[in-house]
């Protein structure tokens, strides 16, 4: 399992990186246009829940004790982290793109998506408003 978990916690690492310290290269734009690492993560999340399914079997319930109690496991913490991932991941190349295409470079919101996922989506989403102009999506109710 120890060696599972590093091999997931590296995985990513290289998109990381390229994004933070390489964001013009042309590797970058490359790797941050592929599906090729959610394809791969989303493969060991799915395997890795069948895995925790039938060792364990389906939580009882869909309760906060039953979840808990599946995702103390080994494998369930495993399928968790590989979810973890792969979403920051999925993340944090939204902001990459969203932020080229404004011309900018949110290195600060990378890497606390990196680190800390939801709130360095939030700090991207906030500063994100200053600067990219109205939202075109959004729609004004009566």
């Amino acid at each position: 399992m120890d060696l599972l978990f590093g091999l997931l916690s590296v995985s990513t690492v290289p998109w990381w990186l390229s994004m933070l310290l390489f964001p013009e290269s042309r590797a970058t734009v490359r790797m941050v246009a592929s599906p090729w690492p959610f394809v791969a993560l989303g493969g060991v999340y799915a395997a890795l829940l069948l895995a925790a399914l039938v060792a364990g079997g389906p939580p009882a319930s869909l309760d906060a004790g039953d979840l808990a109690a599946a995702l103390a496991t080994p494998t369930g913490f495993l399928t968790a982290w590989a979810h973890m991932l792969a979403l920051d991941l999925f993340a944090g190349v939204w902001i990459f793109r969203d932020a080229r295409f404004y011309g900018r470079l949110p290195r600060l919101e990378l890497l606390a998506t990196w680190w800390a996922g939801p709130l360095g989506v939030a700090l991207y989403l906030w500063r994100r408003r200053r600067w990219a102009g109205p939202d075109p999506n959004a729609r004004v109710v009566n």
